[in-house]
């Protein structure tokens, strides 16, 4: 599936073995522009039940250009919240710059913005997902912080 988002940036969504996900990279409609971003992803049961509306691409789009327009505020307010918990556990070394590696954005609801942000730390040893609920296009609320541990 490829969409190309009100705001033009284009990308493609491959089935996986989790649902939908994005290519990493998106490209603007005259290829003139292409950014890093981590990939997107859905469960096929939210692609199943918009298959009756139309609406699904539409509201995926809106939901993309939201994240890209607010990526930057989204996630220093996230390692603002964030950090404290990772430095109590001791995810990252004194050396190391505290600078997650996103590896997936989660897409749990389209018309209220529910997602969630897979971080990576530790050379792949922990992972934090972190879930949001957007209120407003300038507030949101990180409802729940989840450590996983990868051994």
């Amino acid at each position: 599936m490829k969409i190309t988002t009100p705001k033009g940036w284009i990308l493609e969504f491959k089935k996986c073995s989790e649902g939908w996900q994005s290519e990493k990279q998106l490209t603007n409609r005259d290829e003139s522009s292409i950014i890093e971003n981590p990939g997107f992803l859905f469960e096929d049961s939210l692609y199943r039940g918009y298959q009756e509306s139309a609406d699904f691409e539409k509201d995926l789009g809106l939901f993309i250009d939201f994240y890209i327009d607010n990526q930057e505020w989204i996630l220093s307010q996230t390692k603002a919240a964030v950090t404290p918990i990772t430095a109590h556990n001791h995810d990252f070394t004194a050396n190391d710059e505290v600078d997650y590696i996103l590896f997936n954005i989660e897409i749990f609801y389209l018309k209220r913005y529910q997602f969630k942000i897979n971080f990576v730390l530790l050379y792949g040893y922990v992972y934090y997902d972190i879930f949001y609920d957007v209120l407003s296009p300038d507030q949101f609320l990180i409802t729940k912080v989840e450590r996983l541990l990868n051994y």
